[in-house]
């Protein structure tokens, strides 16, 4: 396995999914409450679960998809979900040009779909289906198979996440939508519009209460359903991703440029509330583009047994 280090800064599912067998013979179990996070990590076009606080880098990576004895992947990760549907837990990742749902216990290929170049999300419907922000090309993309899918035109598409509560689908683009999918198709049931400037990027629940992290070019933000409004969480510019922490923290992937690296990578996690807390995760030789928590997302999906 490939050596890396740390640098730890203080200063600052769904009906229809088949059984497939194993793609390895290694067999994952990581509880939902183990303080790791979920890399897209376009350094090696690996989706990679690591303990930020480990002490030995071989010890790490708690898992790897492909596999570090493996070679990498030819598609580009661009985002990695924890997901559940019936009781399993499966990482659902998106690609430029491809989204996977992969069961987390045994690393199977569940499903396998082509996507838009420009894919930069994903997310899991209730029904199975899996639904693909498509930014470039201004789509959601709703695939029921490989081959079999319909688009509904969303300007700027970076971000979807299903409500299991409200029966919707909240997607983020030039505004902030609520998407009904009551039906099995995808209708704009209503926008909101966005501070700043109309350039939605990330977007992502809290772990329990009905708000959501919504990142633009200019800030992060977080929108309270209930009153349909924003509040501002942090002022720093091109945030990619956003999460929450076991212990309540804000979390983003840091948008400090890296030597090397392209505007949008990034190899670290930074806290930005409360803002005392300031403390920063890094993965040396990492290029992720989105990073989250390892967590359940109860705001979506029951969680697994």
């Amino acid at each position: 396995m490939k050596r890396f280090a740390f640098v730890i800064c203080l200063c600052f599912v769904a009906s229809g999914l088949a059984d497939e067998p194993p793609r390895s013979g290694r067999s994952f179990d990581v509880p939902a409450d183990t303080p790791a996070i979920l890399l897209a990590d376009q350094a090696d076009n690996r989706i990679r679960l690591f303990d930020p606080l480990a002490t030995d880098a071989d010890q790490a990576t708690l898992w790897c998809y492909p596999a570090d004895d493996q070679p990498p992947d030819r598609h580009v990760p661009t985002d990695a979900k924890r997901v559940t549907s019936e009781g399993v837990v499966y990482i659902l990742a998106a690609y430029h040009g491809r989204v996977r749902l992969i069961r987390f216990r045994d690393q199977a290929v569940i499903k396998d779909f082509p996507s838009l170049g420009s894919c930069h999300s994903a997310e899991l419907l209730p029904d199975g289906a899996i639904v693909t922000a498509n930014s470039n090309h201004g789509k959601l993309r709703l695939h029921r198979s490989a081959e079999e899918f319909v688009d509904l035109e969303l300007p700027y598409a970076h971000g979807v996440t299903w409500d299991r509560t409200r029966n919707c689908l909240w997607a983020l683009g030039d505004y902030l939508y609520r998407i009904d999918y009551t039906a099995g198709d995808l209708v704009i049931d209503k926008k909101f519009a966005l501070p700043i400037s109309p350039t939605g990027h990330d977007l992502f629940p809290l772990r329990t209460e009905a708000k959501l992290l919504v990142s633009n070019n200019d800030a992060l933000f977080l929108f309270e359903i209930a009153t349909e409004s924003f509040s501002t969480i942090s002022e720093l510019e091109h945030i990619k991703s956003a999460s929450q922490h076991g212990d309540g923290s804000i979390w983003i992937s840091d948008p400090q440029e890296i030597a090397g690296a392209r505007p949008w990578q990034s190899d670290s996690v930074l806290a930005v509330r409360p803002p005392s807390n300031n403390k920063r995760y890094t993965r040396d030789g990492s290029r992720f583009y989105k990073a989250r928590w390892w967590q359940p997302v109860v705001f979506s999906y029951p969680e697994a047994n």
